[in-house]
This record gives structure tokens, sequence and C-alpha cells, in this order.
């Protein structure tokens, strides 16, 4: 098949010399992982309130019913402190899981990935005096300068920096381009690889863009976006995405996850799901599991 060329993406055109594509990691798993929560967070979190205890616990909020299309959840972060935004009540409201500026969000998908896979991560960040919001931008710039060294800040961060800082408890990470043209099944379909390994329990951060029809700056990634689970639910298998600049996740039909058709709500439900971009051209795809870190169990 043919591609036009106003809808060429960057991408394609790395996949056409060879560049970051290649057979996608073969994971062998089976019930969904879990990290262990020691005893430490256990005590912690006694007498926590439940809302609180269960986004320290999944901050990804993975075990509570999924959104549905086109109507995103916000996603809280864990506080424990009593810093949170001021809200109506006397228990003040939990701040959203938002990048701290428009470079930052794939640093706030590391962020949340770790968090993630690491309950004392995540409750270190709940605990945090200056609360979790602050916590939770200062993470991001922390791992943003970590991840992307000589790479311009403005560009945030590059996809080769954000497989080397990726962490899911045990689980490490690598990069491959997503192109229009990738087939969907295969040693080479990488978006499938993703859905599985989300489907699996293993969180999948996602790059997205344009194509060369609005532009050239338009056709290289600009947004990062985390696919946190998949899912069977009334109309078929569904991705919840956690979308950093809008703090709040978000589900798609997977088979929307893949092309740009669709009615125009399942189109716009799409585009606010992957940042305000209408395709996913790159993913960060779990590679191998070590021995380290946080304990886990099947």
């Amino acid at each position: 098949m043919r591609v036009r060329h106003d809808a060429q993406r960057l991408t394609d055109l790395l996949e056409a010399v060879g560049l970051f594509c290649g057979p996608v990691p073969q994971l062998s798993v089976g019930a969904p992982p879990a990290p262990r929560v020691p005893y430490p967070v256990e005590s912690a979190l006694r007498d926590a309130d439940p809302a609180v205890r269960a986004r320290v616990l999944d901050p990804l909020g993975r075990d509570r019913e999924p959104p549905r299309p086109g109507r995103p959840d916000p996603l809280l972060l864990p506080d424990l402190t009593g810093a949170a935004r001021p809200g109506a009540g006397p228990t003040p409201l939990a701040p959203e899981a938002r990048q701290v500026d428009e470079t930052t969000c794939g640093a706030a998908v590391l962020v949340m990935l770790r968090l993630a896979g690491d309950p004392a991560a995540a409750l270190a960040l709940a605990r945090d005096p200056r609360g979790a919001g602050p916590a939770f931008a200062a993470l991001q710039r922390a791992t943003q300068l970590r991840t992307r060294r000589v790479w311009p800040r403005r560009l945030g961060t590059p996809p080769w920096g954000a497989a080397r800082a990726a962490r899911y408890g045990p689980w490490r990470y690598t990069h491959r381009v997503v192109g229009s043209r990738e087939p969907s099944a295969g040693p080479r379909a990488v978006l499938r690889a993703a859905v599985d390994a989300a489907s699996a329990g293993i969180p999948v951060p996602l790059y997205t863009g344009g194509d060369l029809g609005h532009g050239a700056t338009t056709a290289v990634p600009r947004h990062v976006v985390l696919l946190t689970a998949v899912r069977q639910t009334v109309v078929g298998p569904t991705a919840t995405l956690y979308e950093p600049s809008s703090g709040a996740l978000h589900a798609v039909p997977v088979d929307a996850l893949r092309g740009a058709g669709g009615a125009p709500q399942e189109q716009t439900s799409r585009r606010r799901a992957l940042g305000g971009w209408p395709h996913v051209v790159w993913a960060v795809l779990p590679s191998e599991e070590r021995q380290e870190g946080p304990a886990w169990r099947a």
C-alpha cells in the first residue's frame, strides 16, 4: 500500500531506512504482575482514607472501573499531607496528575509508570511535605533532566531517553517506531506488542504526532501518553490511556489506536486521548524482566 506524501510521518522515513525498527521484544507474561506492598507501606496506610490508600497502591487507577469512551476521568495523585488544593467540604481535593509544562509530558508519564510499579515511591510522593502536586512537578523536572542529556529541553523527552529511564518494577524497556504501514500482527507489529503488554498488566508509553499534511513540525513525535490497561468492555477490547496534559484517563477502542478513521465522535475521542494528535508514532516497549528493584509477585 502506498502512502500519500502529505500523509507521511517522520517515523515512516525512519522505518524505510531501517532506523529504530526491527522485531519487537517477545515477552512471556502469565498472570498480570503486581508489586508486593512492603510492610512499611501497609503500616503507613493502615488508617489512611480509603480513596488515598487506593491512589497510593494503584496510582494509575487500574483497579477501578475504566472510563467510558469520550468521557475521561481525572487521575488524582496520592496525597497524605493535607496540602492538596482547597475544595468544597472539609477534605481537600487531591491534585490531578498533570504535566508541569508543555515539555514534560514524557517525564510525567515516566514518573507515573514508576509509581505504579513501586508502592514505596508512591507513598513517598503522598507524604512529601510540599504536597503531591509540587512533589510531582519536581519529579518531572528531575526525570526530564536525566532523560534528555544533550537533547534540547524544548523538544521534551526523546524516545531513546524514555526507554533508558523507564521502569515498571522489574521491567526494563526499549523503543520502536510505529509506521503508518505497520502490520496488525507478526514480529514487527509494534502497536500489537504494546496492546499485548498492557493486556498482561505492563503499562506502555506511547508517543503521538501528526503527518506532513499539516507541516513538517507535526510529522515528528509531539506528545507522550501512557497505555495503562486493555480490558474487554461492552464495545469490545478497550484501551485506557493516561494523558498528562489533561491529567486524566481516557478510553479508546483498541482498533481505533491504529488509524485515523472512524466516526467524527470517535476521531475526537481518540485525539483527546492522544493529547490532540491523530497517530501513535513511537512506542516504548517492555523488553526484559530483571531481578532487581521492588519485590514483585506474579
